[in-house]
């Protein structure tokens, strides 16, 4: 259905009108539905034990009970394990087994006019609620109000266009945009505040889920206010973000959006695939997009310098937790004899009592220090969530009496996953009371209690469990969520042996990452995971060409000499093929010789023939795509290219792509790929922009080529007829293709490039270094924020927008704000990825910026503990 159909639609049914006659009879019929259920014998028989509950199933699977009488059983199913059991059995069509509970206090005889009390009181409540929030059709409520305009600001009604001002109030639906060289504070009923770009254009509406900001174009940053109910939602045509409160920003354009967390969670959906974001993370719906430094997505901003001076207040926590001394190295492990001999993923992580306690001693240091760094917390402090503070406070209780160590162990049965497995030395009495006592606390509001302490492992039933079983026996804390796993890790510690797992490949990998010295272990048997348990068919479920003999992924950090180091190896039963040997043995990367040091990221890396990838490519697609052959073959029809021969083929490996340049008023980006056959591939670009502008003959858009000679240099700029002022230029020097925004910046490149003046020989990428046998890499990818925040903090200062508070906040952020380096390896049976710079771009830094309802580093380390009972895999 069109846009135009849909709001017409919507329009006759918000104006319809509804007599009273018709209002009072639907009343009288939910009354009747609720208070008077069918005399049925189902509906009759009076609710008592279990099994009377039991004997409704049949006719709540075939949803033919009363709605009332389906509303107690459901609430029976919440309370009672036996009943929920007893469905599942049914659901699954095997024999019926009657499941028995302590028989219940029968109900007193009033419940059925209480009941129906209830639920008329729950049918107004609802009415309220819709009245109050403007969701009853018909309504037009305001959902916002315009905070402030700088430029011009116009309200759009179908082709009607009206200059609005500050103060304006904007109802459900209505959208607003910016001219150009505008921006507009919009303040939404919440407080949450969206501030909006040039050109950018909004309409705000509520349903029951929450609130939705509807971005059609432009950019935005939103400050998401703490949800009273629902969600906060923004929407563009391909992707949608959510949050409960939180900074980020969404950029929609032509080719797709980008979207930037400032601080804070959200969770983005696009196409089939789901992301979390996290403070200093972005994410795009279209790979024609590519990310930029955030701090150029939030130049424009009004709030740029508040940002900016937060983001420094983290650059300097992060400098001083990373000189927080580590926990040291351990080389090996009184628990790993003990896990189950199902393993597939192991996890050892360090106590980290000692770390937390100096972390949050530097941390409230730094809050008397900083202005900025005192809002932000404060705005954690807001709302019923657990606060950080307090979870970090009982975590270092809590480690307080654990050992050095602590293991996480997940197996796998057929198909199925089992329950994660926690062991971890004692090594203080009065864990049993701490447990109990904090379990008191944590689930007194709630019906079901979070933790159970257990005190004999065999008088409990050996199934999954909705609280976290804990258990303490021999100076080890066992925790789990399945009794039978609880029965087993406590007899292998009672007769002090552990199992077959000792002779498994998995435990000789393990044993060798702890002869190495680690603090920070995660192993995993990929070999278990993807192959032996995969259902390859013809839907297309069986894993990439390649990847069938993949054996182990390794993830470990350690500090060497003061000095962090951080690695991952996914390795191979053999030498890499199909989509795994994609990534080349290190190699001599010339294209970086393209790049200089006042570059703000780089990413780069030496492939294998692009021809043979395009190859397989093609065979993946096909595989799945039966007509996926005739497509292409009607494309190169059309363009007259063959895409293998005249596209792939003239490429060599290597391939990078850089933001370097002034990041003002846009940032400057290179392409820099490796060509073996310069005339075919200038020759295929040409008939490709000739083969889109008879295609798009119609469209009255179309692509211009043009060339332009400075000295014995020939460049090629490709615009476009609907964006003047946007071009792409290239260039071929030395068997390698060079494209940027315009001439200027290749010839900028090329003359990096003869005067030596490159990144790798500056003494800043110099420092990142490694010190291993390589004298190459397969890839890296580059960071460095100085040259970015530079630029952009003169700018601010420039025009009186910032504070002292915040110039000497941003002068620490250009302070401390240190590159990065992440390199890779392609050995012949396995892939190295590593980096001397943080924990794979997680750090202590992250961990302050998860507020606004995110995870706290706690819960995300226990996420596969602390969650329920795990499901069959499908």
């Amino acid at each position: 259905m069109k846009n135009e159909e849909f709001d017409r639609w919507l329009s006759e049914v918000r104006s319809a009108h509804i007599e009273d006659r018709v209002v009072s009879e639907a009343g009288e019929r939910v009354w009747k539905s609720i208070g008077q259920p069918q005399a049925t014998a189902a509906a009759a028989r009076t609710l008592r034990t279990c099994e009377d509950f039991q004997a409704l199933i049949p006719g709540y699977l075939a949803k033919q009970l009363a709605p009332s009488r389906a509303l107690l059983f459901e609430d029976h199913l919440h309370a009672c394990v036996a009943c929920r059991h007893a469905l599942e059995q049914a659901r699954e069509d095997t024999p019926p087994r009657l499941w028995r509970t302590q028989p219940k206090p029968r109900r007193a005889t009033w419940i059925w006019p209480s009941l129906a009390g209830c639920g008329a009181l729950a049918v107004v409540a609802v009415i309220v609620f819709a009245l109050a929030n403007g969701l009853v059709p018909g309504q037009h409520p305001v959902r916002a109000a315009i905070a402030s305009v700088d430029g011009s600001l116009y309200a759009v009604s179908g082709e009607k266009m009206r200059v609005v001002p500050a103060g304006y109030q904007i109802g459900d639906g209505e959208e607003v945009r910016t001219a150009k060289g505008s921006t507009a504070v919009v303040r939404l009923l919440d407080g949450s505040l969206v501030e909006m770009g040039e050109r950018a254009e909004v309409a705000v509406s509520r349903a029951w889920k929450g609130t939705t900001i509807r971005l059609n174009g432009g950019q935005v940053i939103v400050q998401a206010a703490k949800q009273r109910s629902g969600r906060l939602y923004v929407a563009t045509d391909d992707c949608q973000v959510s949050v409960k409160g939180t900074v980020f920003s969404v950029n929609r354009g032509i080719k797709g959006s980008r979207v930037a967390v400032i601080e804070g969670v959200v969770r983005l959906v696009y196409g089939d695939k789901v992301a979390e974001l996290r403070a200093g993370q972005q994410a795009t719906s279209n790979p024609a997009v590519s990310q930029v430094p955030i701090q150029n997505e939030i130049a424009w901003s009004r709030n740029a310098a508040k940002y900016l001076a937060l983001m420094g207040d983290f650059a300097v926590l992060q400098k001083k937790f990373a000189a927080i001394p580590a926990p040291g190295l351990r080389y090996s492990s009184e628990l790993l004899p003990y896990v189950p001999e199902n393993t597939v993923v192991y996890a050892a992580i360090p106590n980290l009592s000692n770390t937390l306690s100096e972390a949050e001693r530097i941390f409230q240091d730094q809050l008397q220090q900083s202005p900025a760094l005192r809002t932000w917390w404060k705005e954690q402090q807001k709302g019923t969530k657990p606060k950080l503070a307090d979870v970090l406070e009982q975590l270092k209780r809590f480690s307080s009496y654990l050992g050095d160590e602590v293991v996480f162990a997940g197996g796998k049965l057929g198909p199925t996953y089992t329950p994660m497995l926690v062991l971890a030395k004692v090594r203080q009495p009065g864990l049993e009371e701490f447990l109990t006592r904090e379990n008191r606390q944590i689930t007194s509001n709630s019906s079901v209690p979070a933790v159970r302490v257990v005190r004999d492992p065999w008088a409990i039933a050996a199934a999954p469990s909705e609280p976290l079983l804990l258990y303490v026996t021999d100076g080890v804390l066992i925790g789990t969520h399945d009794g039978g796993e609880l029965q087993r890790a406590a007899a292998r510690l009672k007769q002090g042996r552990g199992n077959s797992f000792s002779e498994s490949p998995l435990y000789q990998q393990i044993t060798h990452a702890y002869e190495q010295g680690v603090e920070w272990l995660f192993c995993a048997d990929m070999e278990q995971i993807f192959v032996k348990n995969v259902h390859v068919s013809s839907a297309g479920q069986d894993l990439p060409p390649g990847m069938s003999d993949v054996r182990f992924l390794t993830m470990e950090h350690r500090d060497l000499s003061g000095k962090p180091e951080s690695r991952a190896v996914l390795s191979f039963a053999s030498e890499r093929q199909g989509v795994a040997s994609w990534l080349a043995a290190p190699a001599s990367i010339g294209s970086l010789e393209f790049i200089s040091p006042e570059a703000s990221m780089v990413t780069s890396a030496v492939i294998k023939n692009p021809r043979s990838i395009m190859e397989e490519i093609f065979g993946m697609i096909g595989s799945n795509e039966s007509d996926f052959s005739q497509h292409l073959a009607e494309f190169e029809a059309r363009s007259d290219v063959n895409v293998l021969d005249d596209l792939a083929a003239p490429l060599g490996g290597e391939v990078t792509m850089a933001f370097d340049g002034p990041v003002l008023p846009s940032p400057r980006w290179k392409l820099v790929v490796e060509v073996y056959d310069p005339t075919t591939l200038r020759a295929t670009i040409a008939k490709l922009i000739d083969a889109y502008n008879r295609e798009s003959r119609n469209s009255n858009h179309s692509m211009r080529l043009s060339s332009k000679q400075v000295g014995s240099q020939t460049y090629y700029i490709i615009g476009s007829s609907k964006a003047a002022d946007s071009e792409i230029a290239y260039t071929f020097v030395d068997n390698y293709l060079i494209a940027a925004p315009d001439v200027g910046t290749i010839q900028r490149a090329i003359q990096t490039r003869q005067a030596g003046y490159t990144l790798t020989h500056s003494t800043t990428f110099q420092s990142l270094l490694p010190n291993d046998a390589y004298t190459n890499f397969s890839g890296i990818f580059y960071h460095n924020l100085g040259p970015v925040v530079g630029p952009l903090a003169e700018q601010l200062k420039s025009s009186g927008a910032v504070t002292p508070q915040q110039q000497q906040s941003i002068d620490a952020l250009m302070a401390n704000s240190a590159p990065g380096l992440i390199y890779a390896y392609g050995e012949p049976s396995r892939i190295v990825v590593a980096s001397n710079t943080g924990f794979m771009g997680f750090n202590l830094g992250t961990l302050f910026t998860m507020g606004h309802n995110g995870p706290f580093l706690p819960q995300m380390m226990l996420g596969g503990v602390m969650g329920p009972p795990p499901h069959k895999t499908q």
